[in-house]
């Protein structure tokens, strides 16, 4: 029996498997994609949003703030809660979009090659679940919602020296907005990583 409950099965001759985490920056997404590739006695390959952002020139993306972010991706310093707190999030421009739907089709040919793949996502904008499910369709997915208490989300963000402060608490408030349900949810406060992805990959390895 492998670590996951899977038994070790080698993957079949099919389309791979998805596991999809969708949650806010810091909420603990990434370490629990590395977790379920640690713990899979399959490999799964790692997409995420970062993934996509790291392929982007820099001039289009948001480090720079240079004019041409402004259709790609750049990052809105504007905000503030009801309480005056400052909070950030990413915006995107015409070129942003259509990187990131691009992005939603190369996960999928992962799987549809035959690859298991877990997707670390962080949805900018509710309408982007959408273009996921029409990428995805017809792949066994697993739709994870990534939990975590804001002030967890700010004590990991305050402890990454290069982090962008207040962007899990700006995107904590559209993430999980976009109305469609999770097949689970986690919270990453509650247990550790391995713990965690070992609780996925049951589930996702139970069904049929």
């Amino acid at each position: 029996m492998g670590k996951d409950g899977s038994g070790g099965l080698p993957a079949g001759d099919g389309p791979g498997r998805v596991v999809f985490l969708n949650g806010t920056s810091s909420a603990g997404k990434t370490s629990l994609a590395q977790a379920i590739q640690q713990e899979s006695d399959t490999p799964y390959l790692s997409w995420g949003i970062d993934t996509l952002f790291q392929l982007v020139p820099p001039k289009w993306g948001g480090g720079l703030d240079g004019p041409l972010s402004r259709v790609g991706f750049w990052y809105d310093r504007t905000g503030t809660d009801d309480d005056g707190t400052p909070f950030v999030v990413v915006r995107y421009g015409p070129v942003g979009r259509r990187m990131l739907e691009s992005g939603c089709v190369a996960a999928a040919a992962f799987a549809r090659g035959g690859d298991d793949v877990v997707i670390d996502e962080m949805l900018l904008t509710p309408d982007l679940l959408p273009v996921w499910r029409k990428a995805l369709e017809g792949l066994d997915v697993l739709w994870v919602g990534v939990m975590c208490p804001l002030p967890v989300v700010e004590e990991r963000e305050a402890a990454r020296p290069r982090g962008v402060k207040g962007l899990g608490r700006g995107h904590l408030r559209t993430v999980h907005d976009h109305g469609a349900g999770y097949d689970m949810t986690v919270d990453t406060s509650t247990g550790t990583p391995a713990e965690l992805a070992r609780a996925v990959l049951r589930r996702h390895r139970g069904r049929p």
